[in-house]
């Protein structure tokens, strides 16, 4: 039986500083009251990603995600607000091809080999 590769772990942390970059953000802004329009949007995708790929390496589709109280503290916000944020962001991701395609750039970065990188930027 051969051994398949376990994906590394990803923290919410490293979800917090891609996405931060990419929407041009300063890390403490994703955290911060602000509810501006930008940083909102910023801060939803990085619980969506969160939710999506931070926690224990999942052994199968469906394995171990992180919680929504565990995202929820790492954003400096209450759970609902984390389950109104994945939402939102999964129905944008259905309705608009180019925001697809972001996200799936960024998990793609999240999920490579650390110190592999993606290139090229697409605008929200």
């Amino acid at each position: 039986m051969i051994d398949e590769p376990r994906p590394r772990p990803i923290s919410i942390g490293e979800v917090q500083a891609l996405v931060a970059r990419e929407f041009k953000v300063d890390s403490a802004e994703l955290s911060a009251p602000t509810r501006r329009q930008h940083v909102a949007c910023a801060r939803h995708v990085a619980m969506y990603l969160s939710r999506e790929l931070a926690g224990p390496p999942r052994r199968r589709p469906g394995g171990a995600s992180a919680s929504f109280p565990r995202i929820a503290r790492a954003f400096c916000r209450d759970h609902s607000s984390v389950i109104h944020a994945c939402a939102a962001v999964a129905r944008r991701r259905c309705a608009d091809a180019g925001f697809a395609r972001l996200l799936d750039r960024l998990i793609g970065q999240l999920a490579a080999p650390s110190g592999a990188k993606s290139e090229g930027k697409e605008a929200v």
